[in-house]
């Protein structure tokens, strides 16, 4: 997007792509079309550069027609009172250690978004209107009631920011109870299209990187993706210019524990698995305590390895 260019903190302020990021959507639904995929489902976010994305990669796949559902759950994580600043003007502000803490601390969350900011969820038809998967807010109910004088105007809780593990409790159960139960284990092609911080958690918990270590991890823009339920690895799709793909494209340093040996059920190395990055002897499985409680980490057990022997990977 035009903020992406500029360096600003986006969010969820609803910046629609700019032309590169047109360009690098249509690159990818190419690239995926080269190598065979086709899709049953789209899931994607209420942002409208990513709902273009996933328009633009259909169109590719010549498949405009395809079911896309939209949530709110995918979105971007949502930067607070820092939304639509400059990150440079941010870490000259606050220092460097600052910035970096609110830009990529796991649980750190930039400062709340005041009720009556544009950047406020709250202020935007869409959320007010069709969020209603979450619950009323007694205290911006009194605000917006006191500020109208036209009676009771009941306001839902909006994130006024979040930390990415605040952004993983709405993603990873999205996942785990609406797009595993609905498309996945019914042998459905998934893609999903969503942002950078919202597709970060995913692989966090998907690839099981530790607390520590996502600081560390770059998500790529407009680059698929393709995560493989049965041997639970991560893939990338050659682009036929013989370049290696983890030289070309930034994933920070981290990118190791995305791309591990891919396993069979039993635990062994799946020697069928297609996937040419791997590494060995770094992986600690101990080190995997995300802090949730016990009932949300009950609801997202079943992502580690869905019940299906249909639908053979997920597009992200």
């Amino acid at each position: 997007t035009e903020h992406n260019k500029l360096g600003l903190f986006t969010g969820w302020e609803d910046a629609p792509l700019a032309p590169d990021g047109v360009e690098e959507a249509k690159n990818a639904g190419i690239l995926l079309k080269k190598h065979g995929f086709e899709f049953d489902v789209v899931y994607t976010s209420w942002l409208s550069r990513a709902i273009e994305t996933a328009w633009y990669v259909l169109d590719e796949l010549d498949c405009i027609w395809l079911p896309i559902v939209k949530s709110w759950r995918l979105n971007e994580r949502m930067y607070g009172d820092l939304t639509g600043l400059s990150k440079r003007m941010v870490a000259q502000r606050y220092g460097e250690k600052q910035f970096k803490a609110w830009r990529r601390g796991f649980k750190v969350r930039p400062p709340k978004v005041s009720s009556f900011s544009p950047n406020y969820p709250g202020n935007d038809k869409r959320y007010q209107k069709y969020m209603s998967d979450v619950r009323f807010s007694v205290g911006e109910t009194l605000i917006r009631s006191i500020e109208g004088g036209m009676g009771i105007r009941f306001h839902r809780k909006l994130p006024k920011t979040e930390s990415l593990h605040d952004c993983m409790k709405r993603t990873i159960p999205y996942f785990s109870n609406q797009i595993v139960p609905e498309a996945i284990n019914e042998g459905k092609r998934v893609l999903i299209s969503s942002s950078e911080n919202a597709i970060r958690g995913l692989l966090m918990h998907l690839c099981e990187i530790p607390e520590d270590k996502i600081v560390d991890l770059e998500i790529p823009n407009g680059l698929p993706l393709i995560f493989d339920v049965k041997s639970q690895c991560l893939k990338l799709l050659d682009d036929g210019t013989g370049r290696d793909p983890l030289e070309v494209y930034n994933f920070g340093q981290a990118a190791s524990y995305l791309f591990k040996p891919c396993l069979n059920d039993d635990g062994s190395p799946d020697e069928e698995c297609d996937i040419n990055y791997m590494t060995d002897g770094i992986w600690d499985s101990e080190n995997n305590d995300f802090n949730l409680s016990e009932d949300e980490k009950r609801v997202i057990d079943n992502i580690k390895r869905p019940s299906t022997d249909k639908s053979e990977s997920v597009v992200v």
